[in-house]
């Protein structure tokens, strides 16, 4: 294992946005374009929602690695490309709102290899998933990203299995979305159930429960009690904690911290482009502090000075480079 010193504060959780299909292969649909989402994206970035696709995919992956060299509290971050939603042949379903291409996220980790760390994204029933899979691993990527609400995928499908082994053989980690998706189209909010995630596990990948299992605090179905339950059974099970700083999941902070093996398993990660909003925190943080937190200009700063004044320790931080790096 890395020496302390060594060990990099990682964000396992960065998303690329991308909109240009001629040359980058991504899009988000018309819908989503048209919503305030999309607003608030190129104001954060600060390109014209009128830009040029190009422009606005270029100006956006600039900003971002601005942002990370900016930090205080921040090395790298492991930037996830997005797969779309495919059907039972393989081809993509009209369904599907968003898709950021591995070769468009591979170019941007290679403008700014000191800031981002790539991290696949690939639908393993595509017909040429096993041979995008070898091509990100040639690319250097870390780890594989999953969405399964949206993209439709069950991680315990067994058709998956040679998937699986070649992630192994490669040594990509597997980041699977988990609880409730709040973003693109949802095919079925039970995919992003951790108890899914079994298959991985027993084939000894090293599996990453975006989200810890956590869902917002008005869903019916409550998921982190299976994430939970499945840290204590499996040692190669971590989750990362994108987006609990923030309206939907807030209310998750104190059990993160208590809950036994949880407590122990969980690293950093943001959920870029959503917002840190360390005011949902007023009495772990205090609320003038928070307050004055909520701030803070550099979003990843934001991110890591709530979470720490939350009780969050600095071994949160740095755990995602033994989970990401450790081997290298």
């Amino acid at each position: 294992m890395p020496t302390r010193q060594k060990r990099f504060r990682i964000d396992a959780h960065v998303h690329l946005i991308a909109i240009d299909r001629k040359n980058h292969k991504s899009f988000i649909s018309e819908k989503k374009r048209n919503g305030l989402y999309f607003k608030f994206l190129c104001r954060s970035a600060g390109v014209s929602s009128k830009a040029k696709d190009d422009e606005f995919d270029a100006v956006y992956a600039d900003h971002l690695a601005q942002l990370i060299r900016e930090a205080k509290y921040l090395d790298k971050a492991v930037l996830f490309a997005t797969d779309g939603l495919y059907d039972s042949n393989g081809k993509l379903d009209p369904r599907c709102e968003v898709l950021i291409s591995n070769d468009w996220t591979i170019e941007v980790c290679r403008r700014y290899p000191d800031v981002f760390l790539f991290g696949a994204s690939i639908h393993p029933a595509r017909p040429d998933a096993l041979d995008e899979l070898d091509k990100c691993a040639e690319a250097g990527a870390v780890c594989v990203k999953w969405i399964p609400n949206s993209q439709g995928i069950n991680p315990s499908d067994r058709k998956i299995e040679k998937f699986y082994e070649r992630m192994k053989q490669h040594g990509l980690v597997l980041s699977s979305h988990t609880g409730y998706e709040h973003g693109p189209y949802v095919v079925d909010q039970a995919l992003g159930d951790p108890n899914l995630l079994k298959l991985p596990l027993e084939m000894e990948l090293m599996v990453v429960a975006g989200h810890s299992g956590t869902s917002g605090f008005h869903h019916r179905i409550e998921y982190f009690p299976n994430f939970a339950n499945m840290v204590q059974k499996y040692e190669n099970l971590y989750g990362d904690t994108a987006a609990i700083a923030e309206l939907y999941r807030g209310v998750y902070r104190k059990r993160l911290l208590t809950t036994p093996v949880v407590k122990n398993r969980i690293i950093q990660g943001t959920d870029f482009p959503v917002p840190s909003i360390p005011i949902v925190w007023p009495f772990a943080i205090g609320p003038i502090k928070a307050l004055k937190l909520q701030f803070v200009d550099n979003l990843f700063d934001k991110d890591y000075l709530a979470k720490k004044a939350a009780g969050f320790p600095e071994e949160h931080f740095r755990r995602g480079h033994d989970v990401f790096l450790g081997n290298l």
